[in-house]
């Protein structure tokens, strides 16, 4: 069942785009030789950049051509937010099941 996208991801995505779109003009980097370097399509590319729409694996391809791989890895550490770094300590499950 599809549902529509809440505003604040559409928001995020848009604002992520924006970001990746910057850092490759910043360094100069065409559309093309970026998909090329990305192993992507020039249009999965463009999507990537104006709406954010893509895949993770292209977003993380992206990201690296770009020098930001690492910079996306910290973003997603569960250590490096406040609920992470107080159950760092607690006992955490392989996995999460359904009740």
């Amino acid at each position: 069942m599809a549902t529509r996208t809440p505003i604040p991801i559409s928001r995020s995505m848009k604002r992520v785009a924006e970001n990746l779109d910057l850092a490759r003009r910043q360094q100069r980097i065409t559309i093309d030789l970026l998909a090329e370097r990305a192993g992507i399509s020039v249009s999965t590319v463009r999507r990537l950049l104006r709406d954010g729409q893509g895949t993770v694996e292209n977003l993380l391809r992206v990201s690296r051509i770009l020098g930001m791989l690492d910079s996306v890895q910290q973003a997603t550490d569960p250590l490096g937010t406040e609920i992470g770094r107080l159950r760092a300590d607690e006992d955490t499950p392989l996995r999460v099941r359904n009740r």
